[in-house]
């Protein structure tokens, strides 16, 4: 079992979720228009929006009582290798990505595009220090790793955990 961690690590991992919550809440709650737009595109933004929250409820439910919000292993979780996670290491962080990019299509706002790119520059950070973690208290996770993209179910490109 991994020292557990400090409260340094834990105010991180607070912010990580804070951060990720404001971003959220912009995308899904404020509709300002900054007079540009880009082809508004509903019906492909619904479409993606109901994919990644699939994707969210899917992936709650491999991990069930793993769950939970901050970048950091529960102390009796369990590692999840199965559902989404058999084709990604993150497929929660991915659904909520479809999402929100479901969001920025749909309103057309380029600032929405904008939130979502920063979304994404979040998750791979958070990603990041989230692994650190999770190899540190499953002695699997870095076999799983490396054979198991992070975000997108492509043909792997070989990635190392330290």
């Amino acid at each position: 079992m991994a020292k557990r961690e400090t409260k340094t690590d834990r105010r991180l991992a607070i912010a990580y979720v804070l951060v990720q919550a404001i971003i959220l809440l912009l995308l899904i709650f404020t509709n300002i228009s900054f007079g540009v737009s880009i082809l508004k595109l509903a019906w492909p933004g619904i479409i993606l929006e109901a994919l990644g929250v699939i994707g969210v409820l899917l992936s709650a439910y491999s991990i069930r009582t793993s769950l939970t919000a901050l970048p950091l292993p529960k102390e009796h979780g369990q590692l999840a290798t199965s559902g989404l996670y058999r084709y990604v290491r993150h497929p929660m962080y991915t659904s909520v990505l479809v999402f929100a990019l479901g969001l920025a299509v749909s309103s057309g706002e380029p600032y929405k595009y904008l939130l979502f790119i920063g979304l994404a520059i979040l998750f791979a950070y958070k990603s990041k220090y989230e692994e650190l973690y999770l190899a540190k208290k499953y002695a699997g996770y870095r076999q799983y790793a490396n054979q198991t993209p992070k975000f997108i179910p492509l043909p792997r490109q070989k990635e190392t955990i330290k």
